[in-house]
């Protein structure tokens, strides 16, 4: 019988080779130089409304979590071998000090934790608050009550949820640390030929750092590790002294004319978005602004900028608005202060307002073809002048309003779009 291990080399090779003779058919024979976002076949005379004038870069959501577990090696393995410009993996903190890569707070959803006997009694409910919003989880796991040796017995696997993916990849990979990440990342840069962007994303900053020893434990942890990795310079000193017991593996060094891409920090916490921007003035910081209704505003722009290089709202603000999408999630506002802020950008504005203040924008997510879009104007038309029908439909309306960044599902399909949609400009 095949191994775990080989079984996974010949899953990986065989898929990622499909899709990187796809994008190497769209990029030509010098695709894998890097020449962030795209290569030239996609650089027409007519250029793109994007701040750079280049394409968008695509950022591989979770790895490419559209047929590999999400955040496993494996998924960031297959965005690497489709072609994606920046690999994004979300950060959390265990009980011993150690930043893994995961995207919720808790466990239960994508590993085998129920799985494990011995890890039961970790079984709880948590309420903490997140950029002001109360979120109550119940009967899960978290991984801020757990060591790295515990969360080493896990085995990640597609959400059930959806059904469509593949689940023959479940119980493979373990879940990684933020070291092992960029580890990752660096021996992809060598192997693949071409530089991939870190983008991660600190998830919960508050949640994580209550019980620590400061307020900032959490964002020093993820600046030092970056740092190490020659993703980050310091630019204004961090508490290394609360972090002495960080210890990370001796850099395996590049060969010659081989460079890192570039690195990005993510944060739905502004507060955390702004000390990271002020620390590692080399990486930009995306600001997510799901939740925001100021940041919706001309004078919420102004603001962002200051600190900010990189806006990041959920996909719907740009087709419903930023009223219609904030109702639909149960965030108020206080009608008087958006006002004196300007008022809500209209959606077809909101990029164009954005570059004027020399802010790139990062919708997110766009989903697999398997997934629903998730508009709110697919259940209401009211709800939108443009609701998009199909997949080359939103991407061709995102590509004209000038979008600088997308977190996409299925690489290959989002290049192959954004392939056509050059050629139709180009015309």
């Amino acid at each position: 019988m095949l191994s775990t291990r080989l079984l996974y080399i010949i899953a990986v090779v065989v898929a990622g080779t499909v899709g990187s003779l796809l994008v190497m058919q769209l990029w030509g024979a010098r695709s894998l130089v890097w020449t962030t976002p795209a290569t030239a076949s996609l650089q027409t005379k007519l250029g793109w409304n994007t701040l750079s004038g280049r394409p968008p870069v695509l950022v591989g959501h979770r790895g490419e979590k559209a047929f590999m577990p999400e955040h496993s090696r494996a998924s960031y393995w297959q965005a690497a071998l489709e072609g994606a410009d920046y690999i994004e993996p979300d950060l959390a903190l265990t009980r011993d000090g150690h930043l893994v890569v995961n995207h919720n707070e808790w466990l239960g959803e994508n590993t085998n934790v129920a799985d494990i006997p011995s890890l039961s009694h970790l079984r709880t409910n948590k309420t903490w608050l997140d950029n002001g919003r109360s979120i109550s989880v119940t009967n899960e796991w978290f991984i801020k009550d757990m060591t790295l040796a515990q969360i080493k017995q896990l085995r990640i696997r597609q959400d059930p949820e959806f059904a469509w993916r593949p689940q023959h990849f479940n119980d493979m990979f373990s879940v990684l640390t933020f070291e092992e990440y960029l580890q990752l990342v660096r021996n992809l840069t060598i192997d693949v030929g071409r530089p991939f962007g870190v983008i991660p994303e600190l998830k919960s900053p508050k949640f994580y750092n209550d019980g620590r020893s400061y307020s900032r434990y959490f964002e020093d942890r993820a600046i030092l590790t970056l740092s190490h990795y020659e993703w980050a310079n310091v630019s204004v000193e961090v508490n290394r002294s609360a972090h002495a017991d960080l210890k990370l593996q001796p850099l395996r060094a590049l060969p010659g004319g081989v460079t890192l891409g570039p690195a990005a920090w993510q944060s739905f916490d502004l507060d955390t978005a702004e000390y990271l921007s002020a620390h590692t003035s080399n990486v930009p910081v995306v600001a997510l602004v799901e939740t925001l209704p100021w940041a919706f505003t001309p004078g919420g722009l102004d603001k962002l900028a200051k600190f900010a290089a990189i806006v990041s709202p959920w996909k719907d603000f740009f087709v419903a608005g930023a009223e219609n999408v904030l109702r639909s999630i149960n965030v108020t506002w206080d009608s008087e202060e958006i006002e004196s802020l300007g008022g809500f950008i209209p959606p077809y504005k909101f990029a164009a307002e954005a570059h004027s203040r020399n802010l790139s924008i990062s919708p997110y997510t766009f989903y697999d073809s398997h997934q629903p879009m998730a508009y709110l104007c697919q259940k209401d038309a009211s709800l939108g002048a443009f609701c998009p029908t199909d997949k080359q439909a939103e991407f061709f309306y995102f590509f004209s309003l000038g979008v600088d960044y997308m977190f996409v599902e299925n690489i290959v399909e989002a290049r192959l779009l954004q392939e056509k949609y050059a050629n139709r400009v180009g015309d």
